[in-house]
Order: structure tokens, then sequence, then C-alpha cells
């Protein structure tokens, strides 16, 4: 299986761009002159900045950075690929990834870097109370090749395993621009685990004032019931 980290996902966020003049995927989570731009819609659904999120294919994502900055400061993020952690270990620097703990010895912050699969993840149950990917889950699919067999079955591995890290009531947010039919189908279909969409990829706009349409990718959220 091929790397889901930076270099597949630059190849989708210069096909999202390709010919639109709208932000591409890296422009929509590191924000623009109005702001970060993907603030509003992945805050409006996990509006609790303590609380754990998972960031599948971290790779170069430079934006996972700003969003720590912003508040998001018990995150833990993995990538397939080794040369993607060790390159987000140079983003974020020593200092985001010291860990502090609460008074009941919780982790209150400091980023937690890690390799992983995302079809095999080494996290306990309900680990998390949000999961935020941008891309990860269609180089999960992506990396079947031509056969779609093979592809679905990669993605259904990756999706069973983000609902068993997330918990009831958490979020799992996606920004897809090349699979979306095979993302959604794949949380549609998931056995075990039911699933109540909040966002399907259509037009709207946040409490912000922010359209969705202002990237050229679409917007997925569940969930888990």
């Amino acid at each position: 299986m091929r790397s889901t980290g930076g270099r597949h996902l630059n190849w989708i966020a210069k096909v999202a761009k390709r010919g639109t003049g709208k932000l591409d995927m890296k422009e929509f989570f590191r924000g623009t002159q109005a702001g970060q731009i993907w603030n509003p819609f992945f805050s409006e659904l996990v509006p609790d900045r303590s609380s754990q999120v998972l960031i599948p294919g971290i790779g170069n994502d430079g934006a996972m950075v700003d969003m720590y900055d912003s508040g998001y400061k018990r995150m833990t993020a993995f990538d397939y690929a080794p040369e993607g952690v060790e390159c987000a270990r140079k983003m974020f620097g020593e200092e985001r990834l010291m860990a502090d703990t609460d008074a009941n010895n919780n982790r209150s912050t400091g980023a937690i870097l890690c390799v992983a699969d995302a079809r095999s993840l080494p996290f306990a149950d309900g680990s998390f109370d949000a999961i935020l990917e941008k891309g990860t889950l269609d180089a999960v699919y992506l990396s079947g090749g031509k056969d779609k067999e093979l592809a679905a079955h990669h993605l259904s591995m990756a999706v069973t395993e983000m609902a068993r890290v997330v918990r009831t009531g958490g979020i799992v947010f996606s920004v897809t621009a090349a699979c979306v039919d095979a993302v959604t189908s794949s949380f549609v279909a998931g056995e075990g685990t039911l699933w109540k969409q909040v966002r399907d990829g259509s037009f709207y706009i946040t409490d912000d004032g922010i359209a969705s349409n202002s990237v050229d990718a679409s917007i997925l959220a569940w969930e888990k019931m």
C-alpha cells in the first residue's frame, strides 16, 4: 500500500484546484486572508478544543500545526510512511510535542505523532472524540488501483477502524476530492456501526458566513450513534 501522506495529498489538491480558480485543499485548511477557513467547518461540529482529535495521514500537512496552535492541543496524528512522521515532527517542533497533564493526570497538551496503517490502528476503542481526515480515505481507496473490489475492501477496513477508535457521539470529518461516492458508501455499508450523516457534501453556510463551495472538494461528516 502506498503512503497516505503528503505526496498523495498534494496530488489530490492539484486535481481539486485544476481549472477551478478555487482554493486547493492545503489552502482550505491553512486558511486565507480572511482567517483559517478550515476552522468554521470543523469547529462547528467539534467546538470543544479540549477534544481528543485523531489526524490520519499527517505527512507534510503544516495546516495541522495551525490547528494545534488554534487550541486543539490534544491531537494524535499518524502517517503510513515513517518519512511523513519525521516531516511532521520537524513542522511541529519540540515544544508542541512536549506532553503536559491536567489535575487528573490526563494529557492536556502535546501532539502525539506515530507511524500507523489506517486499516489497522494501534489505538484503544473509543479513544477519540473526533477524527479529521483530508484525503486519506481517498488515498486508501486509490491504493487498490484498478481492482475496485480490493479498493473497497481497503476503504472498508479503514472506516471500520475509525468506527472502533472514535467514541459514541464522536465525529468523523472528511474532506474528499477524488472518491466521494466510495467514501460515502463505505460509511453506509459499515457493519455493526450506526452513523448519522451530518454533512453530505451539499452546499451550506456556517454561522460565520463561510460557504462550503469556497473549496472545490466535498465536506462530509458523520456522527457515531
